[in-house]
């Protein structure tokens, strides 16, 4: 089926039908995985025909990259700096460096990550596993981690003089590495089990990397 087919809604019904797609995707590839849930399967949890289904999706794999980037929005929207409101307050507590430690600021992601992670879970951690399986399912999560390592290199440039490390780009990918494997194991494997313990260490160990001679 050709991209000028695919649907998007505009209508309310619409718009609700497609998150019950959405909805139901999430809920089986959570319990059975992307890989033994079909779109029929899909399709018939949400309620609708297969041929709704493909009105708004080319394939399975179309709704699962949309489902990857709504994950991420959820997980990184609260890290954006600079971007306003519809208030025309600032949406970020990142905007405030200047008022934060950098035992603070450092404190401050890892918290995010976590609380991120706590939407949706047993989701996330299948897109993490097919990540490690498949070179073709970690370019569709790549797309969105791209720019989180630009917000946190832009996070250690507000502390470039203070720093001991220089190159920002490495230590920002050995940070993230390191954050995201703490996060995942912790979440994923221990439920969340002793999470303020690893957030402190966590923290301390980072810190005493980037800033400790």
């Amino acid at each position: 089926m050709g991209d000028k087919e695919i649907r998007v809604p505009k209508q309310k019904r619409s718009i609700e039908k497609k998150q019950r797609i959405k909805n139901a995707a999430i809920k089986l590839m959570s319990e059975k995985g992307y890989h033994s849930t079909s779109s029929n399967e899909i399709a018939k949890e949400a309620g609708v025909s297969i041929g709704t289904f493909y009105s708004y999706y080319k394939d399975k794999k179309d709704l699962y990259k949309e489902l990857v980037a709504d994950i991420y929005n959820v997980v990184i929207s609260p890290m954006n700096m600079n971007e306003e409101s519809e208030e025309g307050s600032a949406s970020s507590p990142f905007d405030n460096l200047d008022n934060l430690s950098i035992e603070e600021t450092v404190y401050l992601y890892i918290e995010t990550v976590f609380k991120g992670h706590e939407y949706e879970t047993a989701f996330q951690r299948e897109i993490a596993s097919l990540s490690e399986q498949s070179d073709e399912f970690r370019e569709i999560e790549m797309v969105h981690k791209k720019g989180l390592t630009q917000m946190f290199i832009s996070v250690l440039s507000a502390y470039k003089d203070e720093l001991k490390i220089k190159d920002l780009k490495t230590a920002s990918y050995l940070i993230l590495t390191t954050v995201e494997a703490a996060v995942h194991d912790t979440m994923f494997h221990n439920g969340g089990k002793n999470k303020k313990a690893v957030i402190r260490e966590l923290t301390a160990m980072i810190v005493n990397y980037l800033f400790t001679e």
